[in-house]
């Protein structure tokens, strides 16, 4: 069965889903995009999904193409079309298209608006242990918007990978920023830390739970600064994400952490994660 795509107003199978070679996302990464869970066809957090793409394409200087009520009718009409279930679903919102490629943007222009599913696995995962790198955060000034300009990332993750670890812990003059597409977490005396929210840190809605179902089960958290000399000397370090859940990270670089066993917090909130996650499956 073809995948079937949202474009602009048209339901298209994804082989036959085309946009512009004028199209500023194309030629720019003028664009924001977000990623939202479906579970059993309910759109995971969808009030808190949209708000952060109005503060993404706010910032941008991009007119919401839709209002709330129009986006969850799209949205939930997108799901139907793919079948339901569980699904993962990108929406993707360009500038939209110039008359010629110009830097000076456009303001008759309207937006390119994309939504796509993939298949989203929902079943109980085991706890997975990562290991990370530190690196520079060679990123823009604004990393909050969740822009589709993403190439910083990318190499960032890749040489990671080429340096033979699963993710880039990133750092600007010696403070944690977080990682190439994760959140970060760590654990002291058994109370929780994470970098506090401001422009060089996406806010992860799996961020948001964490804290949620951390500060359920009695847990201390604090959203502050984290330099790289505490980061190491933790009890405990995290990445988190949609799709890694939660990944305690057992080594950066040449420095094991505590033991380089999956800490008891980690175990803890796994375990929460996992019942949060089979309830929204229901």
């Amino acid at each position: 069965m073809s995948q079937i795509v949202y474009l602009n107003g048209d339901l298209v199978a994804r082989e036959h889903a085309k946009i512009s070679v004028l199209d500023r996302g194309f030629l720019f990464a003028d664009g924001v995009y977000e990623v939202i869970p479906v579970y059993n066809s309910v759109p995971f957090r969808l009030q808190e999904h949209l708000d952060r793409l109005q503060s993404s394409l706010s910032q941008l200087g991009i007119a919401n193409p839709h209002s709330n009520i129009e986006w969850k009718n799209i949205i939930r009409t997108v799901i139907e079309r793919n079948g339901g279930g569980n699904i993962s679903l990108y929406m993707h919102i360009t500038r939209g298209v110039s008359s010629i490629r110009d830097h000076l943007i456009d303001d008759e222009s309207a937006c390119t608006v994309v939504l796509m599913c993939n298949p989203l696995n929902v079943s109980q995962q085991p706890i997975k242990c990562s290991t990370a790198t530190l690196m520079s955060d060679i990123r823009w000034q604004h990393c909050d918007i969740k822009s589709v300009a993403l190439l910083g990332n990318i190499l960032l993750r890749n040489e990671a990978e080429q340096r033979g670890h699963d993710e880039a812990i990133l750092h600007r003059d010696e403070t944690i920023t977080e990682g190439s597409s994760t959140n970060v977490f760590m654990v002291k005396h058994r109370e929780i830390y994470t970098p506090r929210q401001n422009n060089f840190i996406l806010g992860g809605i799996t961020r948001d739970v964490i804290i949620e179902l951390a500060e359920h089960t009695g847990l201390k958290v604090h959203q502050q600064d984290i330099s790289i000399k505490n980061l190491l000397n933790a009890d405990e370090v995290w990445i988190s994400s949609s799709t890694r859940e939660i990944s305690p990270v057992t080594r950066i670089d040449d420095k094991i952490i505590a033991n380089g066993e999956i800490g008891p917090v980690a175990k803890v909130l796994h375990k929460e994660f996992q019942s949060f996650k089979k309830q929204l499956c229901r």
